[in-house]
């Protein structure tokens, strides 16, 4: 203690300074930034800003030897040195600079520096003054002392640009602040340069608190972060420091005189006690202290009840407003609290002591759409109250208010309540701003019930005969809901029956579209086929079939209907009898005409729906397939010789066909025939699966189809479709389907 305290002088006192505060800063930067990247940036800014303050304490410690100081400066300027680079990387990353070559080249260049530092070409040796020391800088440090003025007089200009492109007028106060900062520091570093030529001229770098002040202004008056609780979280510190403290220098004085007795090894055991000690009054003594001095908190919930029973009798507008903002002050700590309510359909609001506040229509529409308490400083800064943001801020400022609390009720705003700061300072939490909505809801519905108690004691008193009509009209008009209530009972009743009704014809539907469609794929001797069949909701749009003769697979049709329910199942079970009859029945002709005769006949039995069809159909010889493609997904092969996955498409890509089932769509289809050998996979399927998307939304597509298949293992069509639906599940997260999915797996044997 006395190596530092009896070594300490006036010139020392703004380098500490400096210290003190850039710690501060960078500490509340990162503990209330949460670890964000631009407040650990801001963070290495203030503290890079230290280090000189940092270097010139440390003359006064080691006052008188030479070597000591030569190798702290040494040490600190071999971070020091990369101070641009961190200017540079804050304006990159926090003000968008886009110029990522300059970042790259400011690294480049201060890293060559630091190389230097521990040499004579940076320090050669110190120059002495009556208040400190001061290195003789070589001409490496010359060469950075350029460099760094460059990058900081670069950082000036580039906030001047954005200044004046901002355009909020409290964006551009954030960032002239910032840029004050930097013009601050650029004139303390260049008044550095006499001390460092050897001019006994005191090195005003150490005045660095003023730059740094300008931020911490910043950050307070304009909220770079979270302010006032910053303000309550120092106070609380200053405290807790104070508190434990007083033990530690009790423990010191006690401990002095021994203290040069101590070996290493009970020296090192004697600071780790300390340590411990300090520690468990950190981790258990204070806590408890909070606990004994927080044991008469409020019980939210409980005022809240509280609050509710007591306005449930109350009907005035004086008393609600008494009990209002007395809850509010007693327990939440508000300094003011003063509700405006709009009286008599007049344009302002009033407060019981007759003061009008006017509240623009565009605050009115947007506070019904957005019925929320609003902070001053989230208004200030939250692009969401950027519409707003001017006309809220008048009204806040003029009432010289913290907080704005809308009061709706039947989507009119019937109020504000306007709140001033805490006296606590605290921001509220979010148990107090839910306490803050509910009780406003409960005094909106109470001032409404008050305001239209008021007008009924007023037409009581003043107009007699009309409280008789109204009544008339209230009976009757009770009457009348009595009736609509019997009305819509028996209403309610009829749709429940129909509903019921119409889920047992959706069963019915379901269940004869599940005896027509194959549950399992056929046998063959020549092919190995697997599917799965996924009904988005009840009866499908999807539908497939398999063309089995004499024990062997002559073909596969695989179709889906446009839209959804039992419509579209219906239209499935029509084309499932068109294409089974139209595929045996022309089987010496090419596969395209098949399709063609089947989409007449299907023309014909569903012309007067809206509904079409796409789909594939296959016919299968010993090797060799023929495809026809109607406006449906590619069919996929996978070839056994080389793994390479493809659409089947013809050559000039003009091979799909028109959809099915639309007269004026009622053209030819093309026929196209290749050849398959052993192990070759084909793989066809409706756009339930290639719609199905992830929780970016981003499609699993045709695309992770091919690649599924790709990396599918190729033993049986079953593992290869137990593959690519663990993919598909894994990509869509087993979200639910938005359409229907019809996935078939065929493998050559």
């Amino acid at each position: 203690m006395d190596l530092i305290f009896g070594r300490f002088n006036l010139y020392v006192i703004p380098p500490l300074l400096s210290l003190l505060l850039g710690w501060v800063l960078a500490l509340v930067a990162v503990i209330k930034g949460k670890m964000r990247r631009e407040n650990i940036l801001f963070a290495l800014m203030c503290l890079w800003w230290t280090f000189m303050p940092l270097v010139f304490i440390s003359h006064q410690v080691f006052r008188g030897e030479t070597d000591k100081i030569m190798m702290v400066e040494r040490s600190v300027h071999f971070i020091y040195v990369y101070i641009p680079f961190i200017m540079l990387l804050y304006l990159q990353m926090v003000f968008n600079l886009n110029k990522r070559f300059l970042v790259i080249a400011s690294f480049i260049i201060s890293a060559a520096v630091s190389g230097f530092v521990p040499t004579e070409y940076y320090f050669n040796g110190l120059y002495t003054y009556s208040w400190g020391y001061s290195a003789r800088g070589g001409i490496a440090f010359k060469i950075f002392g350029v460099y760094a003025m460059l990058v900081t007089i670069f950082g000036v200009f580039f906030f001047i640009y954005k200044i004046r492109a901002a355009a909020g007028s409290t964006e551009k106060l954030k960032l002239k602040y910032i840029n004050f900062s930097f013009l601050a520091t650029a004139i303390l570093t260049i008044l550095n340069i006499p001390a460092i030529s050897g001019i006994d001229f005191y090195a005003f770098g150490n005045f660095m608190f003023i730059p740094l002040s300008l931020l911490a202004y910043g950050v307070l008056r304009y909220r770079f972060m979270d302010i006032r609780s910053v303000m309550h979280i120092t106070l609380i510190w200053g405290v807790t420091s104070s508190l434990i403290l007083i033990p530690n220098i009790i423990a010191y004085y006690l401990l002095k005189p021994y203290l040069g007795h101590f070996g290493y090894a009970a020296g090192f055991f004697l600071l780790l006690v300390w340590f411990i000690l300090n520690y468990l009054y950190l981790k258990i003594i204070q806590p408890a202290i909070d606990r004994i001095f927080n044991k008469q908190k409020f019980n939210l919930q409980r005022l809240e009840v509280q609050f509710v029973e007591n306005i449930s009798v109350l009907k005035t507008l004086e008393e609600l407003t008494r009990v209002f903002t007395g809850t509010l002050q007693k327990n939440l700590y508000f300094r003011e609290v003063d509700i405006f309510i709009r009286l008599n359909e007049k344009e302002g609001y009033w407060n019981q002591g007759g003061k009008e506040i006017a509240v623009d229509d565009d605050i009115r529409e947007w506070f019904i759409g957005a019925n929320h308490l609003a902070d001053r400083d989230m208004v200030l800064a939250d692009p969401y109250y950027l519409y707003i943001r001017e006309k809220m801020l008048a009204v806040l400022d003029d009432n010289n208010s913290r907080y704005i609390l809308p009061l709706v009720q039947n989507n009119e705003l019937i109020g504000v309540a306007l709140l001033g700061e805490r006296l606590t300072l605290k921001e509220l939490n979010y148990e107090e701003t839910r306490f803050i909505n509910s009780v406003r809801s409960a005094l909106s519905i109470s001032i409404s019930n008050s305001l239209m108690y008021q007008d009924l004691s007023d037409l009581k008193d003043n107009l007699e005969d009309k409280v008789t009509k109204r009544t008339e009209e209230l009976l009757s008009a009770m009457e009348k809901v009595e009736a609509f209530n019997e009305e819509l009972t028996r209403t309610n009743d009829e749709l429940n029956s129909a509903r019921k009704i119409a889920e047992m014809d959706m069963m019915m539907a379901v269940n004869v579209q599940k005896s027509l469609l194959p549950a399992e794929p056929p046998e063959t001797p020549g092919w190995d086929i697997a599917l799965v069949f996924k009904p988005m909701a009840g009866i499908s749009g999807d539908f497939y079939d398999f063309y089995v003769e004499d024990g062997d697979l002559k073909g596969l049709v695989l179709l889906d209907v446009s839209g959804h329910g039992i419509a579209s199942g219906l239209i499935t079970m029509i084309a499932r009898s068109v294409f089974q009859r139209n595929f045996f029945r022309y089987n010496d002709v090419k596969l395209g005409s098949v399709v063609e005769e089947a989409n007449r006949d299907l023309i014909n039995e569903i012309e007067n729906v809206d509904n079409y069809l796409t789909g594939i159909v296959l016919r299968f010889t010993d090797e060799t397939v023929e495809y026809v493609n109607a406006g449906h997904p590619d069919l996929v092969l996978r070839q056994s010789k080389n793994g390479v996955v493809s659409m089947v498409n013809s050559r000039d890509r003009n091979f799909r066909g028109a959809f099915l089932g639309v007269r004026a769509m009622d053209f030819p289809y093309r026929t196209l025939k290749f050849n398959v050998e052993p192990g070759d996979v084909l793989l066809v399927y409706t756009d339930g699966i290639a719609e199905g998307t992830n929780a970016e939304k981003t499609e699993y597509g045709s695309e992770g189809l091919a690649r599924a298949l790709h990396k599918a293992p190729g033993e049986s069509s079953r593992s290869i479709l137990d593959y690519i639906m663990h993919d598909f599940h894994a990509f869509t997260g087993n979200g639910k389907l938005s359409d229907d999915l019809t996935l078939i797996v065929i493998k050559k044997k």
